[in-house]
């Protein structure tokens, strides 16, 4: 089996980081978990199975254990590096793991809610709580990019999206789409 040419830097850039997060309604963050892992795995020779961790994201208390360990390992790889790195992965999953149980409490509310103009509010507020877990991941991201431009100076941050990429765009924005179009249509 040949080895696969790669053509760009495993850095990402932030804004693409959002958009997919918040058009996905969060669901790239899973991906985004198992990437990372991944490219820990194959670049930095790290023993972990990626499938097997984002698998064990689903399981509770444990999920926290295996996102505070990635976010230290992407902190000090960058600071073993000599590149930038935010300096607390214990705040970063601290504010990740609030925001999320945030959004949970929310939703788990918002189904109990018949008043059509609070579920319009509570369905906003929960779009806005949804867009909120992703700024941990984009702290996070930024320090793993400064490690990737030290490390990959040579291959160029991809500024387009990938295949895969562009069907989650689609089918996250046909769920908006669906998602507001219940809310205003007639009842």
């Amino acid at each position: 089996m040949g080895s696969k040419t790669q053509h760009y830097s495993y850095a990402q850039q932030l804004w693409k980081l959002v958009l997919l997060s918040v058009v996905t309604f969060g669901v790239y963050e899973i991906y985004w978990f198992y990437r990372t892992w991944k490219h820990m795995r194959d670049y930095e020779k790290k023993n972990i199975s990626p499938g097997w961790r984002t698998a064990a994201l689903s399981v509770p208390v444990y999920n926290i254990v295996l996102i505070y360990r990635q976010f230290k390992d992407i902190r000090d790889s960058a600071q073993e590096a000599g590149c930038p790195a935010f300096s607390s992965p214990g705040l970063q999953t601290f504010i990740f793991v609030m925001v999320s149980l945030l959004l949970i409490v929310l939703s788990l509310y918002e189904l109990k809610v018949s008043d059509t103009s609070m579920l319009f509010f509570l369905t906003l507020l929960i779009i806005a709580v949804n867009a909120a877990t992703v700024l941990p991941l984009a702290v996070v991201q930024n320090t793993r990019n400064n490690f990737w431009k030290k490390q990959q100076p040579e291959l160029n941050m991809r500024t387009s999206f990938s295949r895969g990429e562009i069907t989650l765009l689609v089918l996250g924005g046909l769920y908006w789409l669906m998602t507001f179009g219940a809310l205003f249509a007639p009842q």
